[in-house]
């Protein structure tokens, strides 16, 4: 019995060792998972017990793995791209923008030389006036230019009741100044008249700002003389009575004429188009005297 004993101690010692060998359990555990994961991912067949066991407790595992595996990928990607390709793209979408930018800039630079040259070309046709252009930097609340703020003042000699016009016509008066600004009242105001003509005929009438909200109305023609002669198209231009506006300057073109019929309400004798567009005013020019005046001055 002793020896039957012993020979047990001693087969069982060996086999303890074993076991307190970390190395070799650990070996052993890897074994054991390998071989279950080949058995799980045979091909298809039914599922057993212990792959279902297996499965419920490693794909809780794995999911996490994957999606932190991606995620730290894709972080890496986003901070780290330093392919050339990827250089270039990046280089040219930067000069693209570059060249949007330079390429409104210059749409607007050349829409601003051509105002500026049609105010030159008007100041050379009307070349017995002198003047001063200025910027338009504010106007009242609203879509039209009825009253507006230019940037030219006291210190550019500008006076109360000066002209102001366009390269298309007459603009209005300057109805307030400071010292480096003035404020300009438009012809399309309703509190602004102007003593017209028809350039054709030479008939004398008075033109008046008519700007209401939601309407189109300008400018109204009054006081023709009876038997007017009148057509849609006639120009109206200012008839230099009064020391305000110099004659022959183009105020705007009859659109309606109405005609003194009996029953008629209208007092007014026709319908102009101004020959501003008071919707966009960004330049304007002050008249600021004569050539004559200014070399008597000298």
């Amino acid at each position: 019995m002793r020896m039957r004993c012993g020979s047990v101690l001693f087969k069982e010692e060996p086999l303890r060792g074993l076991f307190k060998n970390k190395p070799f359990v650990i070996m052993l555990i890897a074994i054991v998972l390998l071989g279950i994961l080949a058995f799980v991912t045979a091909g298809e067949r039914s599922v057993s017990w212990l792959e279902s066991t297996v499965g419920a407790v490693v794909q809780p595992v794995q999911t996490f793995a994957s999606k932190a595996s991606n995620s730290i990928i894709d972080f890496v990607q986003r901070i780290f791209k330093t392919t050339d390709a990827d250089k270039e793209l990046e280089q040219l979408s930067a000069r693209l923008a570059q060249l949007e930018g330079i390429e409104a800039e210059n749409e607007r630079l050349r829409a601003e030389i051509e105002r500026l040259q049609a105010l030159l070309n008007y100041t050379e046709v009307s070349s017995d006036y002198t003047f001063v252009t200025a910027a338009v930097i504010g106007n009242s609340q609203g879509v039209w230019f009825d009253v507006f703020t230019i940037n030219a003042g006291r210190n550019m000699g500008i006076e109360k009741d000066m002209a102001v016009v366009n390269a298309d016509g007459l603009v209005g008066k300057v109805t307030e100044v400071g010292a480096t600004w003035s404020k300009v009242t438009s012809i399309i105001d309703s509190s602004t008249e102007v003593s017209v003509m028809v350039e054709r005929t030479r008939d004398i009438g008075l033109t008046r700002g008519t700007l209401t909200a939601g309407s189109d109305e300008m400018l109204e023609l009054y006081f023709l003389a009876s038997g007017y002669d009148l057509v849609p198209g006639d120009v109206i231009i200012t008839n230099g009575m009064g020391s305000v506006y110099p004659r022959g300057i183009t105020v705007g073109t009859v659109t309606e004429v109405a005609r003194n019929v009996e029953g008629s309400t209208s007092d007014y004798n026709a319908i102009l188009q101004p020959s501003v567009d008071f919707g966009h005013l960004e330049e304007v020019m002050v008249i600021t005297g004569t050539v004559a005046e200014e070399e008597e001055a000298e």
